[in-house]
């Protein structure tokens, strides 16, 4: 049984007795049991008011493309945002999960927003060309974005951008998305700054590896990420940045299994610091072990619970 299967299996099982909800609620024209009917039940009730107007005050759009939260239980975008949503008004707790990723933070810096951790952050400007005419990029739609970020400072002064992309129950087939009109349109975007001599790539494969999911989503990030600290003084002055995708521990098809056929096929994490001349600024991490430091702080404890009952 995959992953996604399981999830799914659990999410019914507890469903009219966590969310107090029916289910079948309606998702991309259609109604599934395992989508909520009040689809901002899918929050939970401590960040759900504060979540809902950062997304509406930012022009953030919902997965799959609405201006509400998805009803969806399986949702990995609502699942990121439960996770972390609130760390964006707590400085302590901030510092101490980017202190858990790197013991040499010793400063959180706020964001754009006045935050300590953004959602579906995008680039100043569109260094990946993916808007035309500098038009406004749409957070979490039609451009790269990343799912959260936030940015730290270290001993010696650095600053040093941390981008979170969250996983839940994904998994991918082997399709190329090098190919056709729109593989096109892609690689004109993409290939030149792949193989850039400042590129943080070294790739060692055929470019086309690079278009299979989940690396045609980590390469552009790898990209954005590098592309954002080049012109840092319209990204927050960050230095350098980390890169971590955040994926369940028993999400063994995610985890392990490569689609791209000539990158290492021991798993994504190995497979994607082949390609990279500094491997250490990506890893893959468990969301357990993101929130390590407060698991068994008593300030937490409600949050945690939620967490482990309907998640963990």
């Amino acid at each position: 049984m995959y992953y996604r299967e399981s999830e799914r299996e659990k999410a019914l099982r507890i469903r009219d007795e966590f969310f107090k909800d029916p289910g079948y609620g309606e998702h991309l024209k259609y109604k599934y049991p395992y989508v909520l009917e009040q689809a901002e039940k899918n929050l939970w009730t401590k960040i759900r008011e504060e979540a809902i107007k950062y997304f509406a005050d930012n022009k953030i759009v919902w997965w799959p493309g609405a201006t509400e939260p998805s009803g969806h239980l399986l949702s990995s975008q609502v699942s990121c945002v439960n996770h972390l949503f609130f760390l964006r008004n707590d400085k302590a707790a901030a510092l101490k999960i980017l202190q858990n990723l790197n013991p040499d933070f010793t400063e959180v810096c706020p964001d754009f927003e006045n935050g300590y951790i953004g959602f579906e952050v995008v680039s100043k400007h569109s260094y990946l060309r993916e808007v035309v005419d500098e038009q406004v990029q749409t957070r979490g739609a039609n451009c790269t974005s990343v799912d959260a970020m936030m940015t730290g400072k270290l001993k010696d002064g650095k600053k040093i951008k941390v981008l979170i992309e969250w996983k839940y129950t994904e998994h991918y087939s082997k399709s190329n998305k090098s190919e056709g009109s729109r593989g096109t349109t892609r690689k004109s975007r993409y290939d030149a700054l792949i193989d850039d001599k400042n590129s943080p790539i070294n790739r060692t494969v055929s470019i086309d590896n690079l278009y299979y999911e989940p690396f045609y989503q980590i390469m552009r990030q790898t990209l954005l990420a590098w592309q954002m600290t080049k012109n840092k003084e319209n990204e927050l002055n960050a230095d350098d940045w980390l890169h971590y995708d955040v994926i369940p521990e028993n999400n063994l098809n995610l985890r392990y299994q490569v689609p791209a056929p000539d990158l290492l096929q021991t798993g994504i994490e190995e497979a994607w610091k082949s390609q990279l001349k500094e491997p250490q600024k990506y890893n893959v991490i468990t969301p357990q072990k993101l929130l390590k430091p407060i698991i068994v702080d008593l300030k937490y404890r409600r949050l945690i619970n939620y967490l482990n009952y309907r998640y963990w």
